[in-house]
């Protein structure tokens, strides 16, 4: 259709997928069936992108745009299969990036410029965790699947693992290209 599309992630259980796509004029996050069949837009009007499933499947949640400013994003989430819209960040400033679950699906992690930021949805509080090289932007946090690590990009000093409980970080990873991390089930690896 002539559409650009991006960040294509599947559905927990293997039957949608959620990605972020253009084919409305301004790009937003829709889902579709496994296949592609059946898009419908998720996050409402203006900009929005990069999707991420919750663990049961039942919420999806993205950044999106702040209504004339769309330098400011925030993160937010849609319930399924209503698709009812639930903010979770308030930023003035700055353009969260990676909204990524912890398994217990209560808290999200993310990047704000800086900062990974861990997002508790129960009370609204958030942590944040300064960029282990001063001033550098951190992207594209992963949160692992016993939620004990998260592995994120330093920009221009690769990858990163901060260690929630301890609030401790280590670079693991030397190349800068890197970004867009995937963990295996068992946590051993990341992709």
């Amino acid at each position: 259709d002539g559409a650009a599309n991006y960040h294509v992630t599947m559905s927990p259980d293997g039957t949608q997928i959620a990605y972020d796509s253009d084919r409305d004029g301004v790009r937003g996050v829709y889902l579709a069936n496994a296949d592609g069949s059946g898009p419908r837009r998720i996050s409402g009007s203006g900009h929005a992108e990069v999707p991420s499933w919750s663990p049961d499947g039942l919420r999806v949640a993205f950044v999106r745009a702040e209504p004339g400013k769309p330098r400011v994003w925030n993160v937010w989430y849609a319930e399924l299969p209503a698709g009812q819209l639930h903010r979770v960040t308030n930023h003035r400033v700055g353009q969260p990036w990676g909204a990524s679950w912890f398994p217990d699906g209560r808290r999200l992690a993310y990047s704000l410029e800086d900062r990974l930021m861990v997002a508790d949805l129960t009370s609204g509080l958030a942590r944040g965790y300064r960029s282990p090289r001063a001033g550098r932007l951190v992207r594209t946090p992963a949160v692992s699947p016993d939620g004990r690590e998260i592995v994120f990009q330093v920009q221009h000093d690769g990858v990163w693992l901060l260690d929630v409980e301890q609030a401790r970080m280590r670079r693991i990873l030397a190349d800068d290209t890197a970004e867009g991390f995937v963990w295996s089930p068992d946590g051993g690896a990341i992709a």
